[in-house]
């Protein structure tokens, strides 16, 4: 007899399964068993990732944490699977590449993009309902909810597909018993007035300094260093000027600290980089620990970190783990980070580096690639036979650690790897829990 269980979280993948399992009857003809639980008991049984299945059948069990798996699995089980997965490998493709688009998108941005693909289709991926429009509705329908009639009457197309897709036999209920129903633009809404336009372009702009300031105190950059940053300008301007004014010795030599300095820029300005050299060699990967985690207030998807990477002040970083790591399993943890990327803002928050992780594939399932016992904060990743030379921030420009990442990689075993390579620690190696024969990105 096979029994299969699913184990669901609260995240925006578990309700998509929970909606497949409702809608293909699933659960009411007693062919899965659904658990929803909470972060303190998933802790408690070990699930990593959820959604999770289990699959037992006699003295075999199977565990899968590939929400795309989890939808085949039920298709097929319910005999849906030429409706919910395509009637040929191109319908397939196209389905699956649905869920990984909509794994990779921020709400806002789905929404923009289902608006457009929905100009001239009734239903995302085929010419009939799929899996990838079930994945889709669970991503879409809380977001799109609060949009006003006059911008419910811009996304006309999703806005259509949404209804079609909430009025479903099954789906109806479902949808509004989980509050998720969405309710269809006012036709006849009216424009706003002059004075309303300008009280809500007054509290948009109060709330984006109220963004650009919390950003900006994160980053440590906030008006009292302001002084101490402004006093190092001028020292180090100085300093560059007394240097410029050095004469040469006899000989024409110059003096031996200006020739050392020389010597550690090849081309013989300072700070320039020899892009020519092997490309791991220049990226800078160290051991960091996480310090403080906190959900990102205006995503569903970043988490923002302060990490602890060996310097003198812990570095801001957001990554977008959380629908794949429990907040709980974040903090204090120890990561691997990408140290010398260009800063920039994920979601209005100043991101000053990656923190590195093992994917499966279809990037349904994300967790934290885990630095060797006893490694501390600012440790670095080496490759046997190149020799770490990394500037403090890689031009990306140049593309540099993109060449390198596609090269990463977790094996078999779950073992961190650049190609053939070993990441190398004195302590030992570095690991994926549960992820094997996986990407690191």
């Amino acid at each position: 007899v096979k029994m299969t269980q699913i184990f669901l979280g609260t995240n925006l993948k578990s309700l998509a399964v929970e909606i497949m399992a409702k809608y293909t009857r699933a659960i009411d003809a007693e062919l899965v068993k659904i658990t929803t639980l909470t972060p303190e008991v998933q802790k408690e049984t070990g699930i990593p990732t959820l959604p999770c299945m289990i699959v037992t059948e006699g003295d075999k069990t199977f565990k899968c944490a590939s929400t795309y798996a989890i939808f085949r699995h039920i298709a097929e089980l319910t005999r849906f699977e030429k409706i919910f997965l395509g009637k040929s490998e191109i319908d397939n493709a196209r389905i699956l590449s649905y869920f990984e688009l909509i794994n990779s998108m921020e709400p806002q941005a789905l929404a923009d993009h289902l608006n457009n693909d929905l100009k001239f289709r009734v239903f995302v991926a085929t010419y009939n309902i799929t899996a990838a429009d079930i994945y889709a509705y669970a991503h879409i329908a809380e977001h799109v909810k609060g949009f006003d009639d006059l911008k419910k009457l811009e996304y006309s197309n999703l806005f259509r597909w949404l209804d079609h897709i909430q009025h479903l036999p099954g789906l109806d209920k479902f949808a509004i018993e989980h509050s998720l129903f969405v309710e269809f633009p006012d036709e006849n809404a009216k424009p706003l007035s002059k004075s309303e336009m300008k009280k809500l372009a007054k509290e948009k702009y109060k709330k984006e300094q109220k963004e650009a300031k919390a950003a900006a105190k994160a980053a440590g950059k906030i008006e009292g260093k302001k002084g101490k940053e402004d006093k190092k300008e001028t020292k180090d301007q100085t300093k560059n000027e007394e240097e410029k004014k050095e004469v040469t010795t006899e000989g024409g030599q110059k003096p031996k600290k200006q020739k050392q300095k020389q010597a550690q820029n090849k081309g013989g300005k300072k700070g320039e980089v020899d892009y020519s050299a092997p490309p791991i060699t220049l990226v800078d990967i160290r051991v960091g620990q996480i310090t403080k985690v906190w959900k990102h207030p205006d995503s569903t998807k970043l988490y923002c970190e302060e990490i602890d990477i060996g310097e003198e002040k812990p570095r801001s970083i957001a990554s977008g783990l959380q629908e794949f790591v429990p907040i709980e399993k974040m903090e204090n943890a120890m990561v691997c980070v990408a140290a010398n990327l260009k800063a920039k803002k994920l979601g209005g928050f100043p991101s000053q580096g990656m923190v590195l992780c093992a994917q499966n594939d279809d990037h349904t399932a994300v967790e934290l690639l885990t630095p060797p016992a006893g490694a501390k904060p600012g440790d670095i990743v080496r490759f046997e036979g190149f020799e770490h030379n990394a500037p403090r921030q890689l031009n990306p420009k140049k593309k540099i650690f993109e060449a390198v990442q596609k090269d990463f990689k977790v094996d078999a075993n779950g073992i961190a790897f650049y190609q053939d390579l070993e990441w190398k620690h004195e302590n030992g190696k570095f690991t994926a829990e549960t992820i094997r024969d996986g990407v690191i990105g």
